[in-house]
């Protein structure tokens, strides 16, 4: 009884586009979408559920995200892919591009200087009633051809292979699946990681990117003309900045870090923030290190999301100070300040930040891992972005059909 041609774990928006993919272009394919969270049109938790983090984020696309997609997918694949996605975005939403500024000529000079790769981020803009609408008719469009079952408040707990089949161990019962797609996203990151360890697919679990989200007025920032650029360089990355909301905190089950909110007026404020995180090295632990840090700073801080002066942390009274893994972030500061005055004088912190991805695979350029029949997309492939998730989900359901 519970046998299908393809089974998807993670109901977020890799696993959404790539179930409206496979309902349109393949409507005899028998498949099953399995989520931890809620269904289409029930009150869910932050992350989990069907559509995932969309719904909980500021609302911007960021149409550069394709770039991050052709470091993997065949290019024609990705533009073919781009190009569809944003046709069923625009039945929700205008797509009206917000072209993005540059700093000044002089801020401009100072960020080169200090060694760092400036990207501009043109985005569209979506409001929370946009987002709900997309939804809305991703979820029926699905339904219509009858092809794709929901199992919904459903935890996987293992993924086997017998027999040339994927045996998928859930809460609801077993169920075999001919391929399988994961798409867990930003709420699977730690669960994705233990099933690419049990299924012997790691190809690198050596870093975990961590950080605090900064957070200032933006009366200092006139030189950054609004904008939404991100700094990068080998051991720091900083942005994108964030405009006029307010930081909140994002949930991952029993871990809590800091997120940033600006497309409601309840949201509205006169602060600038962004991320400022740096990879840093843990032999075969990666992974595991981010978790014990975000855990970490939750129990130094007696808070889900702590905020402190940065100032508090040069004077070396910051709880912070305890773990020797953020020894670097008082010089990385004091760097920043050269590029951003007053920011040590005057900014804040929130903590932990951690860049929550799985540890990394290897993929085919169809996203197909290196077992036969089992794909990868969206964060869980370690790509991060509500477009490349869309993106890679519209990929993997063509190539999870052949």
């Amino acid at each position: 009884m519970n046998k299908y041609d393809v089974g998807i774990i993670g109901a977020g928006v890799a696993g959404a586009f790539a179930a409206l993919r496979i309902s349109q272009n393949n409507p005899g394919t028998k498949t099953i979408i399995f989520d931890f969270g809620r269904p289409p049109g029930k009150r869910r938790r932050q992350l989990e559920g069907w559509f995932g983090c969309f719904p909980a984020g500021d609302g911007k696309i960021y149409p550069n995200d394709l770039e991050k997609v052709l470091n993997l997918v065949d290019g024609r694949k990705a533009r073919h892919a781009s190009k569809w996605v944003f046709d069923v975005m625009a039945q929700a939403n205008p797509m009206k591009l917000v072209k993005d500024t540059l700093p000044s000529a002089v801020l401009q000079k100072k960020i080169h200087n200090a060694g760092f790769t400036l990207q501009t981020n043109d985005h569209y803009q979506w409001k929370p009633e946009s987002i709900h609408q997309l939804s809305k008719i991703i979820s029926e469009d699905i339904e219509k051809p009858g092809n794709i079952d929901f199992s919904f408040d459903n935890e996987v707990h293992k993924i086997s292979k017998k027999k040339g089949c994927f045996q998928v161990s859930s809460v609801n019962g077993e169920y075999t699946c001919k391929r399988l797609l994961l798409c867990v996203g930003r709420s699977g990151w730690r669960w994705a990681t233990k099933q690419f360890k049990d299924l012997d697919i790691c190809s690198d679990d050596d870093y975990a990117t961590f950080g605090v989200r900064v957070e200032f007025s933006s009366q200092y920032l006139k030189e950054f003309n609004k904008s939404h650029c991100t700094l990068t360089r080998k051991d720091l990355e900083i942005g994108p900045f964030s405009w006029f909301g307010t930081v909140i905190p994002e949930d991952h089950a029993d871990l809590v870090i800091s997120n940033f909110r600006s497309n409601e007026d309840r949201w509205k404020s006169d602060k600038v923030s962004f991320s400022l995180l740096s990879p840093r090295l843990f032999k075969n632990e990666g992974c595991y290190q981010a978790d014990r840090l975000g855990k970490l700073a939750f129990l130094l801080f007696n808070d889900r999301v702590s905020k402190e002066k940065i100032k508090v942390l040069l004077k070396n009274e910051s709880q912070l100070c305890y773990l020797p893994e953020y020894s670097w972030l008082k010089k990385s500061l004091e760097e920043l300040d050269g590029i951003i005055p007053n920011l040590l004088a005057r900014g804040y912190m929130h903590v932990p930040n951690i860049s929550p991805l799985p540890a990394k695979i290897k993929l085919a350029t169809n996203l197909e891992s290196e077992i036969d029949g089992l794909f990868v997309a969206g964060e869980s492939a370690g790509v991060k972005g509500i477009a490349s998730a869309a993106i890679m989900g519209c990929v993997a359901a063509d190539s999870v059909c052949k």
